[in-house]
């Protein structure tokens, strides 16, 4: 294509049209949504960042030939966020790494989770949330796509309380952002601009252990939910007998119908080392179960319930459909109230029923949508991403498609 020989002069051996890494630049690592994956369109072009002037004119001819850009860090998002909805140069973030420590820590967008925690831990500190998927995924990454995690039980979305700052950069405008209005990029999949810096208040660093807690009264397990103190809790699992047993097996067992695993500085229930927990951390558990599954036609669905619908949906989809469903939810304390995100893994022809139950009890949430406007349950945050997307981006070249004005 003409339009791309400006890259090709402007950033020499950096961009790369190589069929076989414009493939890879193509696909998000953990895409198991066959719905998203249908809608992805190939990279024309492949743009190694090493500094925020690349970002600028990558930006700058971008817009003089109308062309989209797409960033990506390590690829590891579920929802879409990387795939390209439109023949795109696709902006590979990977080289742009570094930490800074004083009161809060400032990340470049390509430094991997684990080198951040790594880093923290050394210190005697730790990131208050992050992504089940930090042993592969980028802070940039999870800061553009991501919500909840590893943490959430105490302190909710990692924008709500964690992240205090960014630096964005977009089409002739660059922003820093502090307070509230990081909502505006926060989980904008990238629509918004490019993030260059992100800034972190931390928690202090705690030894977690994992305990077990089983039942076959869910009732009973979700009353004892409540109780638990948020300040030694650090992160709670809810499996049904069939979901624990497919991921388990060979390394733990249960009898019980239902199990609660806990991540806490007291004792709980029964002491056990689960090397494999982060195969159940939210979207990590239908990365694992896509692979390991029982059923041949896989499928899942992701709602967010408050912990008394969970009790009531959950009891009703499992009555019906028994072990041909399996059942996941990781706990968040979202706006001081218990939310449970919860997967609904089957064979894909069972989700009919399932869907008819959840839209009796009037569930809205989209998992299987590239559409930002689908995922965001807040309108404050959802408005100030519009704002600054007509902000940043007025022509929609940056990861074009991805968010409804």
């Amino acid at each position: 294509m003409s339009q791309l020989l400006s890259f090709e002069k402007e950033f020499g051996k950096n961009f790369i049209t190589d069929e076989k890494e414009l493939e890879k630049a193509s696909e998000d690592q953990y895409l198991v949504s066959p719905i998203i994956k249908n809608l992805s369109k190939k990279a024309i072009g492949l743009l190694k960042i090493d500094n925020e002037n690349d970002i600028r004119t990558a930006i700058d001819i971008s817009y003089k030939h109308n062309i989209p850009l797409v960033a990506r860090g390590a690829g590891t998002s579920t929802i879409g966020q990387v795939i390209l909805l439109k023949p795109s140069v696709v902006l590979d973030f990977n080289n742009m790494k570094g930490i800074e420590y004083d009161k809060y820590v400032s990340v470049k967008p390509g430094t991997k989770v684990l080198e951040t925690l790594n880093y923290l831990r050394k210190r005697g500190k730790d990131l208050m949330v992050y992504p089940s998927s930090f042993y592969i995924s980028s802070v940039g990454g999870y800061v553009a796509g991501g919500d909840v995690g590893i943490g959430s039980f105490q302190y909710g979305y990692y924008f709500d309380e964690s992240l205090v700052q960014l630096k964005v950069i977009g089409f002739n405008k660059e922003e820093e952002v502090k307070g509230k209005y990081v909502w505006g990029f926060a989980q904008a999949a990238g629509t918004t601009g490019f993030i260059v810096d992100s800034s972190f208040k931390l928690t202090d660093f705690q030894d977690w252990k994992d305990y077990i807690i089983e039942g076959d009264d869910l009732l009973s397990l979700l009353v004892n939910i409540k109780k638990l103190d948020r300040k030694r809790v650090r992160r709670v699992v809810i499996e049904d007998h069939d979901a624990f047993s497919v991921v388990a097996k060979g390394r733990a067992t249960s009898n019980k119908q239902w199990i609660t695993i806990v991540s806490s500085t007291e004792p709980l229930g029964s002491e056990i080392n689960l090397n494999f927990m982060d195969e159940l951390a939210f979207a990590a558990v239908y990365v694992t179960m896509s692979k390991i599954s029982p059923f041949k036609n896989y499928f899942y669905e992701v709602r967010l319930f408050p912990i008394e619908r969970f009790l009531s949906i959950v009891t009703k989809v499992k009555s019906v459909l028994g072990n041909k469903v399996l059942i996941h939810g990781d706990v968040m304390t979202l706006k001081g109230e218990i939310i449970i995100y919860t997967v609904f893994i089957s064979d894909r022809e069972n989700f009919e029923l399932i869907d008819e139950i959840m839209r009796s009890e009037g569930i809205p949430f989209e998992i299987h949508s590239v559409e930002v406007n689908d995922r965001v349950d807040d309108p404050e945050r959802l408005s100030l991403m519009k704002r600054y997307k007509a902000l940043m981006d007025p022509k929609d070249l940056i990861n074009p498609g991805k968010l409804r004005i």
